[in-house]
C-alpha cells in the first residue's frame, strides 16, 4: 500500500491525519528515528531494552502463548509482555513491534491490549500490525546504519551478515535489505506444503505429495505480482536449496511470474518441519 487512499482501519486514518496527510511507512520510519536519536543509539545491535527503558515501559519476560503484547495499567503505566520461549532474535524484534503501537494516536487512552497478530489469518488491525513490523525493522536495522552498507547487488551473505549485526533473524534482514534497495530487488520465502485447493482431496484421504511453495514474498522498484502457494519447479534454485542446505543460484523464472528470467540465490533454513528457503532475486535483464 502506498497511497494514502488505500488505508482503511481508524487508528491508521488517525495517523495520517496528525502527520497532516503523509505516508503512514514514511511516518513510523521517521518515529524510529525519533525513538533511535532520542535513546542515542547509534549502532548495532540497537539496544531495544534501552528504547524501552527511555520510554517508561515495565518489560517482563515470561513463557507465554503469545509472542508479545503492550498495554497501558490503569495508573498509565506501560507495560510489555514477552515470550520467553522464542529465540532472543525474535523477541527483539516482537519488542520493537510493540514499542511502534505507541505511535499510534490514543495509544494510552484507548483500554485494549496491542497483542502480535502474525498468527492469525485476518487480525482485524492487519494495517497497524503491519505498519508495526515495518517499524519494528527500522528500528532494530536504521536506515542511516545500514543504507551505507548495501551495494545494490547485495547477496545472501550481506543479509546474514546484517543478521548477525544487528541480531535479527535472516528473514527480518532480508526484508529490510529489500525495503532499502534502490534497485529491482525481490526476497521470496518459501516452504513444504500443499496449496488450499488440495484440501478436498486431502480430506477424502487421498495422497497428494506437498511442494516447494511460496508462502510470501516481498518487492522493491519490481511490478511483479508473486501469488502465495504457487510452487518452485523441481530443476530450480529453489530447489536444489531445500535440498542441499548451500547457498544455490540459477537464472529462471520466479513461481507464479510468468516467463520473466531472475538471477536467483536461495539458501534453506531451519530444520523440520520448519525448514524454508529464503531468496533473493533480481531481473536477469
Amino acid at each position: 500500500m502506498t497511497r494514502n487512499s488505500e488505508w482503511t482501519e481508524r487508528l491508521v486514518l488517525r495517523l495520517i491525519e496528525r502527520h497532516k496527510g503523509r505516508s503512514p511507512t514514511e511516518v513510523v520510519e521517521d518515529e524510529a528515528d525519533r525513538l533511535l536519536q532520542e535513546s542515542e543509539q547509534e549502532e548495532l545491535p540497537v539496544d531495544v531494552d534501552l528504547i524501552a527503558s527511555c520510554l517508561g515501559i515495565k518489560s517482563r519476560v515470561a513463557s507465554l502463548a503469545f509472542a508479545g503484547r503492550i498495554y497501558a495499567e490503569e495508573n498509565g503505566q506501560l507495560v510489555m509482555d514477552l515470550n520467553s520461549n522464542d529465540s532472543e532474535p525474535r523477541r527483539r524484534f516482537t519488542a520493537a513491534h510493540e514499542i511502534i503501537h505507541t505511535v499510534f494516536p490514543g495509544f494510552k487512552r484507548e483500554a485494549r491490549y496491542r497483542t502480535d497478530a502474525s498468527s492469525e489469518a485476518n487480525p482485524p488491525n492487519r494495517e497497524e500490525e503491519y505498519l508495526c513490523d515495518l517499524g519494528a525493522a527500522a528500528l532494530l536495522m536504521p536506515r542511516a546504519i545500514v543504507s551505507p552498507r548495501l551495494t545494490g547487488k547485495d547477496g545472501l551473505a550481506t543479509v546474514e551478515k546484517l543478521a548477525n549485526d544487528a541480531n535479527v533473524s535472516v528473514e527480518a534482514a532480508a526484508n529490510r535489505v529489500v525495503s532499502l534497495s534502490e534497485t529491482p530487488l525481490a526476497f521470496l520465502v518459501l516452504g513444504m506444503s500443499h496449496k488450499p485447493a488440495d484440501t478436498p482431496a486431502l480430506q477424502r484421504g487421498d495422497e497428494v505429495p506437498e511442494l516447494l511453495r511460496l508462502r510470501y514474498a516481498t518487492t522493491s522498484h519490481l511490478d511483479t505480482y508473486l501469488p502465495r502457494y504457487k510452487g518452485a519447479h523441481d530443476a530450480s534454485a529453489l530447489c536444489r536449496a531445500y535440498l542441499t542446505y548451500s547457498i544455490q543460484r540459477g537464472l529462471e523464472p520466479l513461481p507464479g511470474a510468468g516467463p520473466d528470467v531472475f538471477s536467483v540465490e536461495a539458501k534453506a533454513f531451519g530444520s523440520d518441519p520448519n525448514r524454508r528457503v529464503l531468496a533473493l532475486a533480481r531481473p536477469a535483464a
